[in-house]
């Protein structure tokens, strides 16, 4: 039986919003992925400051912006996961499309986002402001995802960016891209884009820190450490590995 009643409604326009110490919405039956309650009193506690995220976001999109217009490309094309959460703060499926790239975000020089999520995956992005378009499918022509249809499938992805590149760069054909399959590559060559370097872009674009991520850093190293403390503490000769961290009290993320 549900918990909520007339008295106690689950949906009250009359509660307001309410933010966490991040800037993000107080909710935890959301999409976005962030600390819990238990977290942010542990940083207050040590006298850490919390990271704005959406400071942050833009910190980090201003930069690669900087970049693209030091450099004179019309944009930056990421496959790399790495990149592309530093560029939009999506992070679906981190691991996997490490071995299978088949997502991407292309940013032009004036800071317009267009992320290509897996297919059927559009919607885990949908609260990141910053990004202007989702489009799913698309970037995935790597051969376990496209199979013999690879080259096709990359012609395909390579005329969408080649219509961006046209309207964001007019003339210029210039494009960073950080790495690339090779069926990729040989088609932006096709559609006739100047393929430039995209990793060295990006290494520089993070190479200055602004406070929201030093601040972030600050606390991810004040949580390690204190589940690692916690787990210690759990210690004894004998007992296997997982049984250290599964007895550790109050801990954020001390299983993994």
């Amino acid at each position: 039986m549900s918990s909520f009643t007339i008295t106690n409604r689950k949906i009250d326009p009359t509660k307001g919003v309410a933010f966490k110490p991040d800037g993000s919405i107080y909710d935890n039956d959301r999409v976005e992925i962030g600390p819990t309650d238990l977290a942010f009193a542990e940083w207050a506690d040590r006298g850490l400051t919390t990271p704005n995220l959406e400071r942050m976001r833009k910190t980090r999109l201003d930069r690669i912006v900087q970049q693209l217009r030091h450099r004179d490309y019309a944009g930056v094309l990421c496959f790399d996961p790495v990149n592309i959460r530093y560029a939009t703060d999506s992070s679906n499926m981190q691991i996997w499309i490490m071995h299978n790239p088949s997502r991407a975000a292309f940013i032009s020089a004036d800071g317009y986002v267009v992320l290509w999520d897996f297919h059927r995956c559009g919607h885990l992005s949908g609260y990141l402001p910053l990004i202007n378009e989702t489009r799913e499918g698309g970037a995935g022509f790597v051969y376990f995802v496209a199979g013999d249809k690879k080259e096709e499938a990359a012609k395909q992805f390579a005329d969408q960016v080649d219509e961006l590149v046209r309207r964001f760069g007019g003339k210029n054909r210039r494009l960073a891209v950080d790495r690339i399959e090779v069926p990729g590559l040989r088609a932006l060559d096709a559609v006739g884009i100047e393929v430039c370097n995209g990793m060295q872009l990006m290494e520089h674009a993070r190479a200055i820190k602004g406070i929201d991520e030093i601040n972030a850093m600050r606390c991810s190293l004040a949580t390690c450490e204190i589940a690692v403390a916690k787990m210690r503490d759990q210690l004894q000769p004998g007992i296997p590995a997982y049984r250290a961290a599964a007895d550790a009290p109050d801990v954020e993320g001390a299983a993994a």
